[in-house]
């Protein structure tokens, strides 16, 4: 996920930085690209928000090799939201140039095999986009089908991390699971996303907290290189399950939305991925 994201934002500063990547003192940054697609442009933030967090995009990649054969696939994920969703081309050639340049220490080389929708439907076919399967939907669409399929299937209230929590509560990194703690976060995820999109809405206060039930917790530790601040970075977080005793009927719409979004520091790494189960 590391090497991905920052192989990214290079090839979309080499297409379209016209400053020398001087920030500062640019007179197009409010019509940047790589400001809109790589970092988080907002008119208005929330309170709670410090820095340029990157909320309008994640990518997931949970293949944990360090060592590929030619020849070999990877598969990742890219989920785009608000009006980042437009710019699906600009990061589908950003990915492709990364190809032609080479990525990792030995700058191996590979091609854009593949690209499907979330529904399985191939968007690249014979090297041609074909936009009609670039299909966006609402938040609140997922929403809806992961209800069924849970009021199906019996919800078990587990939530299950498939990669590191990384989460800040009463000004400490959680070292086990905090429901409180994890709804406080998922409320401020969907409050940062409702501002990048302009939608200026509250959220609940966690007046109702569920009691856990039963917990694992695992520490886990992720080594990525920094190029800007050329040195090598320890991503800390846990992984594991944690079960409620129940989830509120109000919040779960709010706790299945969050599959998609992910919660906590370094989401845009890949970071606080759960699932429902």
């Amino acid at each position: 996920m590391s090497a991905l994201r920052g192989g990214m934002g290079e090839m979309l500063l080499r297409q379209n930085c016209v400053s020398d990547r001087i920030c500062e003192e640019c007179v197009f940054e409010s019509a940047c690209i790589v400001r809109k697609t790589m970092y988080t442009y907002m008119e208005k933030k929330p309170s709670f928000m410090q820095g340029n967090d990157s909320v309008g995009y994640l990518i997931e990649c949970e293949d944990y090799r360090k060592n590929i054969k030619a020849g070999d696939t990877v598969t990742f994920y890219l989920t785009l939201f608000g009006n980042n969703i437009v710019y699906f081309g600009q990061y589908v050639q950003a990915f492709s140039q990364l190809g032609m340049y080479g990525i990792g220490k030995n700058k191996s080389r590979y091609i854009i095999w593949e690209i499907k929708n979330m529904f399985g439907q191939s968007i690249l076919k014979n090297d041609i986009i074909q936009m009609e399967y670039f299909i966006p939907e609402y938040i609140s669409d997922y929403v809806e089908r992961r209800k069924k399929e849970l009021y199906l299937y019996g919800c078990q209230n587990t939530l299950i991390f498939h990669t590191p929590l990384s989460l800040k509560f009463h000004g400490e990194y959680l070292q086990k699971y905090s429901a409180e703690g994890i709804l406080t976060a998922l409320f401020r995820r969907i409050q940062m996303l409702d501002y990048f999109c302009e939608i200026y809405l509250d959220y609940p206060e966690c007046e109702i907290i569920p009691e856990i039930i039963m917990q694992s917790v695992k520490k886990k530790r992720i080594y990525r290189y920094s190029s800007t601040q050329d040195s090598k970075i320890c991503l800390t977080g846990i992984e594991g399950f944690v079960t409620l005793d129940k989830i509120p009927e109000e919040y779960l719409g709010y706790i299945l939305a969050g599959e998609i979004l992910h919660i906590g520091k370094n989401s845009s790494f890949g970071f606080g991925r759960y699932e429902v189960r």
